[in-house]
C-alpha cells in the first residue's frame, strides 16, 4: 500500500520518459514550470524505433535550443544523406529513389521553415532530450519509477509510485497529471478512455542487424531502403548510419510469428554474399486509433497514449511533441494565473483531429505499400520484360509516393490548424483547404503562423514563444495600447512586434495577427478591434 499522505506536491506529475514526456518537462520547464517525471524503465533505449524529427518538431527545438544539438551533436553522421530507395534487393535492382540532403547540410532547410527534417533514430534522439532535461533545476526525472494507480477530483490528482528496485511505494500529490505511457497506457485504461479505430491491421517484425552493407551494396547510402521482391516485402532503415540497420518485415500473418525464420528473411532482403550478424527480433502490430477523449478533470493524454499509427510517413512521436506543446504552454498559463478556467478545454479539440488526420494518412501511405507494385520474379529478371516491370514499378511509385518520400508531406508537417479551437476567433472566410501534400502559408485563425525570413537574419519563428505577440505589419502608426491594456488587466504575457517589411506584410496577409505562445495564429484582423479585452479573454480560455 502506498503511504497515506502524499510526501510532496507538485504543479504537474507526467508518467513517461519517452520523446513526447520529455519534451513535456522541457516545454514546462521552458515556461517556467516546475514537474515530476517517473519512468519505469532506466530511460535507456532497448530496442531503436523512430527514424524522423519533422521539421515542426525541429521548430519546437530551435525554440528550446535542442535542434542544432539534434543536427550536428547527437552523434548520428551529419553527411549521410537522407535518400529513400525502391531496390528489389541490397544487391539487386534499383527501382526508384527519392534523394535529399544530408541532416548538415545546409540544403536539408526546408523552403517553409528555418529547420528541416531530421532523419534520427531513438538511440541519438532520446539521450539529448535525457540529458538536457537532466539539466533544467525545475525538472525532477525518477527513473525505474512506475506509476500503479492515481486519485483525482476537481482540486488535485494523488499518484500512488513505487520505486521499481527496491518496492518501496509513495505517493505524490500534483495540481495536473499527464498520461505520457504509451499505448498500454496505466493513465488512461484507469481513466477508461477507449481507443477508437481499427486495431490490429497487420503483424510485423522488426530484425536489429550488423552489417557492413554500405561498402557493398552497389545503390550507395540511403537512410531507408524498401525492399521489393517475392520473398519478403518491408524495409531496410539506418540505425547509426554506419554498420547498425533495422529491417521491419511487412504483412506476417500471427500463425507465422513463431515459425518465421528472421535470418533467411533478412537473407532475402540483403541478397547473397552481404554478410550480417542478427542482433534481435521483435514483434509488432500496427493500429490506426485515437482516444475517445484526451482528458478526464485534471488528467490529461499526450503522445502514444492517445493515439496509435503506422510508422508511414514518420506521424507517430512528431505528432505526441506536438500534444506536448499545446499543453505545455495552457498548463503554465494556468499555473500560472493568466489562463482562463476553459483553457484546458481546449486541448483536446485542438490536438484531437491532428491525430485523427495522421493516423488516417499512415494509414493510407501503409496501404499504399501493397498497391503500388507487383511483387513477381518478372521484377528481377534481367529480361525485357524484367525491365518493363521495374519501369511500371518505377512509375508507380513516384506517382503514389512523392507525397512522402520527395516532399515530405509539407501539408501535414505545417498546414495542421485548430479549425474548431475555441480559443481561436474565426474572421469570416472559409479556412483553406486542406492538402496533405502541399502547403500554403496562411494566418487564418488556427494555422502555424508562417515563417518568413527577416532583414536581421531571424525567422518570424524566431519571436514567438513565452507568450502571445501581437505583430503590427502596417506602414502606418498603429495604436495598440486598448490591446496591451487588455492583456495587463489580467496579466497575459504580451510582446507588440512592429515589423515594416513588404515580405511578411504579403504572407501575413493582415496588418494585425496576433500569435499564440505555441506560434499558432490567435487572430487576425484589419484594424485595433473595439473589443480587445474580449478577444484576450477569448484566446486565454476566459469566456
Amino acid at each position: 500500500m502506498a503511504d497515506s499522505t502524499a510526501s510532496k506536491r507538485y504543479p504537474v506529475l507526467i508518467a513517461g520518459a519517452g520523446p513526447v514526456g520529455l519534451s513535456l518537462a522541457i516545454e514546462l520547464a521552458w515556461r517556467g514550470i516546475r514537474c515530476l517525471v517517473v519512468e519505469q524503465s532506466d530511460g535507456a533505449v532497448d530496442f531503436p524505433t523512430t527514424n524522423l524529427a519533422n521539421t515542426r518538431t525541429c521548430e519546437h527545438m530551435r525554440r528550446w535550443g535542442l535542434a542544432d544539438r539534434m543536427r550536428y551533436e547527437s552523434g548520428y553522421p551529419t553527411d549521410y544523406p537522407r535518400n529513400y530507395l525502391f531496390v528489389t534487393r541490397m544487391n539487386g535492382y534499383e527501382i526508384a529513389r527519392f534523394d535529399h540532403p544530408a541532416n548538415g547540410d545546409p540544403n536539408s532547410r526546408s523552403p517553409y521553415s528555418p529547420e528541416g527534417r531530421l532523419w534520427i533514430s531513438k538511440p541519438y534522439f532520446d539521450p539529448v532530450l535525457h540529458e538536457y532535461v537532466s539539466t533544467l533545476p525545475t525538472v525532477e526525472v525518477r527513473y525505474q519509477t512506475a506509476m500503479e494507480s492515481f486519485r483525482h477530483d476537481d482540486e488535485r490528482v494523488v499518484a500512488d509510485i513505487v520505486d521499481v528496485a527496491s518496492g518501496r511505494h509513495s505517493s505524490i500529490e500534483a495540481a495536473y497529471l499527464i498520461g505520457c505511457d504509451g499505448g498500454r497506457s496505466t493513465v488512461r485504461r484507469q481513466l477508461g478512455i477507449q481507443f477508437e479505430g481499427v486495431f490490429a491491421e497487420g503483424m510485423n517484425v522488426a530484425v536489429l542487424f550488423r552489417s557492413p552493407l554500405l561498402s557493398l551494396t552497389p545503390h550507395g547510402p540511403a537512410v531507408q531502403y524498401q525492399i521489393l521482391n517475392p520473398q519478403v516485402q518491408g524495409a531496410i532503415a539506418a540505425v547509426d548510419g554506419k554498420e547498425l540497420w533495422r529491417l521491419n518485415i511487412r504483412g506476417v500473418k500471427q500463425e507465422q510469428l513463431d515459425s518465421l525464420n528472421a535470418p533467411e528473411k533478412l537473407r532475402f532482403a540483403l541478397g547473397e554474399n552481404i554478410p550480417f550478424e542478427l542482433l534481435a527480433v521483435r514483434p509488432w502490430t500496427g493500429h490506426c486509433v485515437v482516444a475517445k477523449s484526451y482528458q478526464d478533470k485534471r488528467v490529461f493524454l499526450a503522445g502514444d497514449a492517445a493515439h496509435l499509427n503506422w510508422p508511414a510517413g514518420g506521424f507517430g512521436m512528431n505528432t505526441g511533441i506536438g500534444d506536448a506543446v499545446d499543453l505545455g504552454w495552457k498548463l503554465a498559463a494556468v499555473l500560472q494565473g493568466w489562463g482562463g478556467t476553459h483553457l484546458l478545454d481546449s486541448y483536446g479539440p485542438e490536438r484531437k483531429p491532428v491525430a485523427m488526420t495522421n493516423v488516417k494518412e499512415a494509414s493510407e501511405m501503409h496501404a499504399g505499400f501493397e498497391t503500388q507494385v507487383a511483387f513477381s520474379a518478372i521484377l528481377e529478371e534481367n529480361s525485357e520484360q524484367g525491365r518493363e516491370q521495374r519501369a511500371k514499378a518505377r512509375e508507380a511509385i513516384l506517382r503514389t509516393r512523392a507525397k512522402e518520400f520527395q516532399n515530405d508531406s509539407p501539408g501535414i508537417e505545417f498546414g495542421y490548424r485548430y479549425s474548431q479551437s475555441p480559443i481561436c476567433v474565426p474572421d469570416g472566410p472559409e479556412p483553406p483547404q486542406d492538402d496533405q501534400g502541399n502547403y500554403t502559408p496562411t494566418t487564418w485563425p488556427g494555422s502555424r503562423a508562417p515563417h518568413v525570413w527577416l532583414k536581421d537574419g531571424r525567422s518570424t519563428l524566431d519571436l514567438f514563444g513565452k507568450g502571445f505577440t501581437l505583430l503590427v505589419l502596417s506602414s502606418k502608426p498603429t495604436d495598440t495600447s486598448t490591446f496591451t491594456t487588455a492583456a495587463k488587466n489580467v496579466g497575459l504575457p504580451l510582446a507588440v512586434v512592429s515589423l515594416d517589411e513588404s515580405k511578411i506584410r504579403e504572407t501575413y496577409e493582415r496588418p494585425l495577427v496576433l500569435v499564440r505562445p505555441d506560434g499558432h495564429v490567435a487572430w487576425r484582423g484589419d484594424s485595433t478591434p473595439d473589443n480587445p479585452a474580449a478577444i484576450i479573454d477569448h484566446v486565454r480560455g476566459a469566456d
